[in-house]
């Protein structure tokens, strides 16, 4: 067995976890369900039956076959919902929008739930984030969703954002209409912070559309940076 060291921090279970739901599902439903991206309300309550039992079988299996203790996050993005499993130690590191009290509730969750029979699962969104339990009879403890910090600015017209992943390593990706890639900041596990957060900027196809796509995203970068650090100090 791998040592729990080596193992990535976090782990994109969502195919394994639709593979499960497929399973599941009557033959009536498969071809709707083939493609998440298709899904709408209409699929609510179908969605939600199988969705949670197949996240909570995952949760199972990665915690046994990797021989440690995690959480299930939901990663909910605009156009679709990535899901994650995520090492014990690293929960607050993804869970850097949430306040103090949701990280201690996550933490005392994982150090407690039974990882052979049971699960936590975190929804994650860019307002709210919310915990629960689910524990082996089915129920599920939580508190409900509580608020979350969101982007600390208002990007600039043209200026649109997303979130992604890498390794463990959370990042805000930057985009302009018309320069196209601007840069990344990311949110990267500091032991003494608990979280740091480094730009970097995509260079463009000649010298002067670099310092076009510099002078774009610098500032916005640094106000960010700034703001995110004040906010993780407060916490």
């Amino acid at each position: 067995m791998t040592p729990v060291s080596d193992r990535p921090p976090a782990v994109d279970v969502t195919p394994a976890i639709y593979d499960r739901m497929m399973e599941k599902v009557p033959e009536d439903w498969k071809d709707r369900f083939r493609d998440p991206l298709t899904w709408d309300d209409s699929m609510r309550e179908k969605v939600a039956s199988v969705l949670l039992p197949c996240a909570v079988e995952e949760a199972i299996a990665q915690s046994k076959q990797r021989g440690d203790r995690g959480l299930i996050l939901y990663d909910q993005k605009e156009v679709e919902t990535i899901i994650y499993y995520i090492a014990q130690d690293h929960s607050d590191t993804v869970l850097w929008m949430a306040d103090a009290a949701m990280k201690q509730q996550v933490a005392d969750f994982v150090g407690t739930y039974n990882p052979e029979t049971e699960a936590v699962i975190v929804i994650a969104s860019s307002s709210s984030v919310q915990a629960m339990w689910v524990r082996e009879d089915g129920t599920i403890q939580t508190d409900g969703a509580k608020a979350a910090n969101s982007l600390p600015v208002s990007l600039p017209e043209g200026v649109t954002v997303s979130t992604e992943e890498t390794e463990g390593v959370y990042s805000y990706r930057f985009s302009h209409v018309q320069l196209g890639d601007l840069g990344r900041i990311r949110l990267v596990p500091n032991a003494e912070a608990g979280l740091s957060f480094k730009t970097e900027t995509t260079s463009g196809d000649t010298e002067a559309e670099t310092q076009e796509k510099q002078e774009l995203f610098a500032p916005l970068a640094r106000t960010i940076v700034e703001r995110l650090e004040a906010a993780l100090e407060q916490k």
